[in-house]
């Protein structure tokens, strides 16, 4: 099998996307984590204040980055898309929310390490809600 027929494998585009997907998650991760330490450590914000506003710092990255390169979509800014994914990442907040709050007050977890585990189960969802409702292509593409 050739190298090029090799990429346009269908089970490869799926886990090029995933890599991509991973990618930019590391980036938003970077970010979200970034917005989140300086508000708890440095501004004594409350920790789910605190997860609001990096969560949203890391979601409109996400969108930005996600719709052109990783999903690589030809649709508008402001279409479907954008509504499913900001329905998506709202229900991913209060799952990371609810996270945090397990890790912290049942598992008695320090905030940065109950965010850490947040991050990581609410990545898994995130991907494959994308992958199959947010960005799917449209029928006949």
């Amino acid at each position: 099998m050739n190298f090029k027929r090799y990429l346009e494998d269908p089970r490869m585009q799926q886990l090029l996307k995933l890599v991509k997907f991973g990618i930019t998650g590391m980036l938003n991760t970077v970010i979200d984590f970034a917005v989140y330490t300086l508000l708890v450590s440095v501004f004594s914000a409350g920790l789910y204040f605190s997860q609001v506003i990096s969560y949203c710092a890391g979601t409109l990255n996400s969108y930005i980055i996600n719709r052109k390169w990783t999903f690589s979509t030809k649709n508008g800014f402001f279409s479907g898309e954008l509504v499913r994914f900001l329905l998506l990442n709202i229900c991913m907040m209060f799952l990371g929310m609810a996270i945090i709050y397990l890790g912290t007050q049942v598992l008695m977890l320090h905030a940065l390490v109950a965010k850490l585990l947040s991050v990581c189960m609410v990545l898994i969802v995130n991907f494959l809600i994308s992958n199959f409702w947010v960005f799917r292509p449209k029928i006949g593409k």
